[in-house]
């Protein structure tokens, strides 16, 4: 007969438990760092006029695991994304690129936000 003993359960079920219990602080504190971050991104590339749209970036608080980078001035989709001119309901056939500011911002966030869940994960099983 060939016999295993497993030791060390008790250390591992610990361990565990402490991860259950500090994960949800720990992931929002992540989740309010990466927005800070993002907002940071999206503000550097946002065109300035009267500096409205690029002071207008804002987040949400943490809920449950997502959290919400928005603009709420009301043109900034426009400023964000191509668009056709229309001037007094007439097409006048003209494309107004888009800044593309948000979507840039999230593209070169990717790998920092990679990096920043794997500390965040390593914190959590020291």
């Amino acid at each position: 007969m060939i016999e295993i003993k497993f030791t060390g359960t008790e250390e591992l079920a610990r361990a565990l438990a402490r991860v259950a219990k500090n994960f949800p602080r720990e992931r929002n504190l992540f989740l309010q760092q990466e927005a800070k971050l993002l907002k940071g991104r999206a503000k550097l590339k946002t065109p300035v006029d009267t500096g409205r749209l690029r002071n207008s970036w804002d987040s949400t608080e943490p809920e449950g695991d997502s959290i919400t980078v928005f603009n709420n001035t009301e043109y900034a989709i426009f400023v964000e994304l191509p668009h056709r001119i229309v001037a007094w309901g007439h097409d006048t056939g003209r494309i107004q690129p888009g800044n593309f500011m948000l979507r840039d911002a999230i593209d070169e966030s990717a790998a920092q936000f990679q990096a920043d869940a794997v500390k965040i994960l390593a914190r959590l099983f020291k």
